[in-house]
């Protein structure tokens, strides 16, 4: 250590007048001197030997800086290993601040590029003080303008926490740090949607990065405030191209955090209309349904059914619209929807559930309330509620069937009762009432 000490440290001094200097292409003025300085020190720098191959390097940053871009690049390195290595304070802050000199030098001598701005910020973040946070944000902002759709992963991510930090400071806004956001996610989107991106799997990981920090500082927030802000910020997009589909669906995904907002209201009946999907219809269907009109969401199941192909989401629509129609007291109609759903996805315990609660219900309905037409209610009921455990699959659910069967089997027959209608336990018995269907006869 104490070589590399004496050795650098005569770069300290030298570092004032070097500055000065202009970006000279050769040392002094000869490219038979530079060429040979500058591959000394690159075969000694490849091998790793930073001491040997410094004494030329230093030649070079002196003397022909404009010679190759290179020349800073290595710089960088070495300077970070011995930033690393270094054990004392005073020389490690020498070294930092040697560090950002070449940084600076590289950017007076070759301009800006992606390399440069965002290494110095990545190492401003590192090495620096909070006073640099402002610079290195900046520098990662050029860097990201700079690559533009290819802008490295890593870089984005680190600029948006930083960003994050700062809200707040130095005139960053809740508005610029949304706006950036929707900028970003737009650059990683169409990284993403590029199957032969060699750097797929990092934007994939960036982007939960980003969607975690939006939704943790914007998104999904209890007070009314936030969701006024958020709404106010997606707006004045939506003003600007009211009437754009891919506009109204940013700003609907955007602000869903305020679902209840009746701008957020509007916003996903636009779409519905401009682009009807099972996605926007369930949503818009289950708000009304929170104020229960149920009519209203019954007419978007039927639309959302009478376009969708997928077995399964039409299983799914038919048991909404089923449930739609339980609460509405229309048992009839509930078993028919129910049943369909169960056409289109035999799986579906959820509508295999709902039937058995409409038999459940149905006490009052097919007998006085107590007695045996009353009572044989329940066996086309634990028919079904025995098919829901039966499948499985929901452990809820499940949980929910076998707790009617427990709750319930008290109130069956009794044998004795069942034999006096000169019936056999186990034996077929249609219920009549609107059920009409076949079961067998259960005791308790």
């Amino acid at each position: 250590m104490k070589k590399i000490f004496l050795v650098f440290g005569t770069l300290f001094l030298a570092f004032g007048t070097m500055q000065a200097q202009n970006c000279n292409r050769y040392i002094n003025g000869d490219s038979l001197k530079t060429t040979p300085a500058y591959s000394i020190y690159r075969e000694f720098f490849k091998k790793g030997l930073y001491d040997d191959a410094f004494p030329q390097w230093r030649n070079m940053y002196n003397n022909a800086p404009g010679f190759r871009k290179q020349t800073f690049m290595d710089g960088v390195i070495m300077y970070t290993s011995l930033i690393q290595k270094a054990t004392d304070k005073t020389l490690r802050q020498n070294y930092i601040d040697t560090l950002f000199l070449v940084y600076n030098k590289q950017i007076q001598c070759h301009g800006e590029d992606e390399y440069v701005l965002g290494k110095k910020a990545i190492d401003l973040l590192k090495y620096g003080k909070n006073t640099d946070i402002p610079e290195a944000l900046k520098a990662l902002e050029k860097t990201l303008a700079i690559t533009g759709d290819k802008a490295f992963p890593y870089y984005i991510q680190t600029y948006y926490k930083v960003l994050i930090n700062q809200l707040g400071k130095d005139g960053i806004t809740t508005e610029f740090a949304v706006n950036k956001y929707d900028e970003l996610t737009a650059i990683i989107d169409k990284n993403i949607s590029n199957p032969a991106n060699k750097q797929l799997q990092a934007y994939k990981d960036v982007k939960v990065v980003l969607d975690d920090l939006y939704t943790t500082n914007f998104a999904d927030k209890s007070d009314p405030a936030d969701c006024a802000k958020l709404l106010e910020i997606y707006l004045k997009k939506y003003n600007a191209n009211p009437n754009d589909l891919e506009t109204i669906r940013t700003v609907y995904t955007k602000t869903k955090g305020c679902a209840d907002s009746s701008t957020n209201v509007e916003l996903l009946k636009k779409l519905n209309n401009l682009a009807p999907n099972y996605t926007y219809a369930t949503r818009l269907a289950n708000i009304y349904v929170k104020v229960k009109q149920y009519d209203s969401a019954i007419i978007l199941y039927q639309n959302a059914l009478a376009r969708e192909t997928d077995s399964i989401k039409k299983s799914d629509l038919n048991y909404y619209i089923a449930f739609m129609k339980y609460a509405k007291e229309d048992f009839p109609a509930s078993r028919d929807f129910a049943k369909e759903a169960i056409n289109c996805n035999a799986k579906n315990i959820r509508a295999y559930n709902l039937i058995a609660t409409l038999y459940l219900s149905s006490g009052p309905l097919c007998g006085p309330g107590t007695g045996f037409q009353s009572q044989i209610v329940l066996w086309p009921a634990f028919d079904y509620f025995n098919k829901v455990i039966e499948i499985g699959g929901d452990d809820d659910v499940v949980a929910e069937a076998k707790k009617y069967i427990d709750d319930y089997t008290k109130y069956l027959p009794t044998k004795a009762e069942v034999v006096a209608k000169k019936l056999s336990v186990g034996g077929p018995y249609t219920v009549k009432c609107w059920i009409n269907e076949e079961t067998t006869v259960k005791v308790k």
